[in-house]
């Protein structure tokens, strides 16, 4: 894999982000990768370090392997049951029915799906943004999340960088976390952890 350096307050191109993710088309079980394998490591180093989240919620089901991942920790950590939502029609994963996941066939912004994003925010949770409009779903979605809650934008730099972002961090004062492993080789997550402090 060609190694390039990224900035992970900048943006890269079409060939940069090809150049980064070529590592990531794998498999989780059956079912194909959008994400690298050392997300999921992230994401459950970040579960352990913050004790305080009871739930995850996840905006892009796509093919169900990170809903897999996450419908594990969900599970395991004993959280609500995962939440996913996309716009587009899926034949599930067997497993969505044994992890308790609830896919919800809708677009995350209509009023039926804004309600069930609140009743779902009884405590802390982790919301990764990761559907078709990463900078509406951040903006949107930070600004119901209490304190000790993180937000997640996939696809960083590419689809989404800190210029989209920067009022929502500077109103709600969100502390990036795990930044260090945000654009890093040779794994290139691409993806910013953001906590909620206030």
């Amino acid at each position: 894999m060609k190694e390039i350096k990224i900035n992970p307050y900048g943006t890269i191109s079409r060939t940069e982000f090809y150049d980064a993710t070529i590592g990531w088309r794998k498999s989780f079980v059956g079912y194909g990768q959008a994400h690298a394998f050392a997300m999921y490591d992230t994401i459950d180093k970040i579960l352990d370090e913050n004790k305080q989240i009871k739930g995850i919620i996840e905006i892009g089901t796509g093919s169900g392997s990170l809903s897999i991942f996450l419908g594990l920790e969900c599970y395991e950590r004993a959280f609500q049951p995962l939440l996913t939502f996309d716009i587009e029609k899926r034949i599930l994963p067997l497993l969505f029915e044994l992890l308790d996941i609830q896919f919800i066939n809708q677009d995350c912004f209509s009023k039926e799906s804004i309600k069930i994003i609140k009743s779902y925010l009884n405590s802390p949770i982790l919301f990764i943004c990761d559907g078709g409009n990463k900078k509406k779903e951040f903006n949107t979605f930070a600004p119901m999340l209490s304190k000790g809650s993180i937000i997640v934008a996939h696809d960083w730099t590419y689809e989404i960088c800190y210029d989209d972002i920067k009022d929502t961090v500077k109103k709600l004062e969100l502390e990036p976390i795990k930044e260090e492993e945000w654009c890093e080789s040779p794994d290139y997550i691409l993806t910013s952890f953001w906590k909620i402090t206030k």
